[in-house]
């Protein structure tokens, strides 16, 4: 009897080995033959934060906030002075002096207001600012509240005359047009022409960056005539010698054009192309004495 015990232990063995063992905790079992995969459920992923907006320009802005504190920061966010050419009659007299100090100012009042205008060509806007007080202390140290702020309102830029054909891709072509029709000048002049100014500034002596409305920019002093660039003066009278003119390229998308005229005077140009053709966007250089 002893020795019949023997088998009966190996075939038990045998058959707990056949046995389909239990799966582990978590794991997917093996779907049978012949039919699909069960899948694992998906693990929901939590949306991803919305970055924040960002804040507007004028957030911070409130009524009767000093107006340094209010310059800065435009001046900060990248915004320029909006130049009026019109500012030296709208203040006549001794108030012209403003605005050198000031470039934003349109006019002031004889009784403390002044309005002022800034820009932002990146994000065609513009915001127009209103002040009360002695402009002359606007920057004064420790008088910096004497000029405050009454109002300010941001608003789009004004946009472009009626477009009109681009008159060449190529951009010696298109500046010989350019130059020699004053339709085509004006409209593929940018809303906003960055200009650099001599003579700003408080002490009267700097260069200054300000935008000017691309509608009122007249400082394009080149004409094409007689198969020939030449320089035009202040009065429109047009040197019969012709032009050399310097075109740069910065990339396939930019042109600056130089010229030096005489012995001394000379200027610049920066052209950008846009919705496919060509725009004076620049004067970065102030003009030789």
């Amino acid at each position: 009897m002893r020795y019949r015990i023997i088998p009966l232990l190996i075939a038990g063995l045998l058959s707990a080995a056949c046995k389909p063992s239990e799966p582990a905790a978590g794991a997917v079992a093996a779907a049978p033959a012949g039919t699909a995969p069960v899948e694992a459920a998906a693990v929901a992923t939590p949306p991803a934060a919305a970055s924040p907006a960002t804040p507007a320009v004028d957030a911070a802005f409130a009524k009767d906030m000093p107006y340094a504190t209010l310059r800065r920061q435009l001046l900060d966010a990248g915004w320029l002075p909006l130049r009026d050419p019109a500012c030296w009659e709208n203040n006549a007299g001794p108030a012209s002096s403003v605005c050198g100090e000031l470039p934003e100012v349109e006019s002031c009042s004889g009784d403390g207001y002044c309005n002022m205008a800034f820009a932002n060509a990146a994000e065609g806007t513009r915001i127009d600012v209103s002040t009360y007080g002695p402009y002359e202390r606007w920057n004064k140290s420790g008088e910096e509240g004497s000029v405050a702020v009454q109002s300010w309102k941001v608003s789009p830029l004004a946009a472009n005359a009626a477009a009109m054909a681009c008159p060449s891709g190529d951009f010696e072509a298109f500046l010989q047009d350019f130059a020699a029709d004053e339709k085509i000048e004006r409209a593929f002049i940018a809303p906003l022409v960055k200009v650099a100014e001599l003579g700003g500034g408080e002490e009267g002596d700097d260069t200054v960056l300000v935008y000017e409305p691309g509608a009122k920019y007249d400082d394009f002093n080149v004409t094409y005539a007689d198969k020939a660039f030449h320089f035009v003066d202040s009065e429109g009278a047009k040197d019969a010698s012709a032009l050399p003119l310097k075109i740069e390229a910065q990339g396939d998308d930019v042109r600056t054009v130089r010229y030096q005229y005489g012995m001394s005077e000379g200027n610049s140009y920066r052209f950008e192309r846009k919705d496919g053709c060509w725009y004076l966007t620049q004067d970065p250089e102030p003009p030789s004495p």
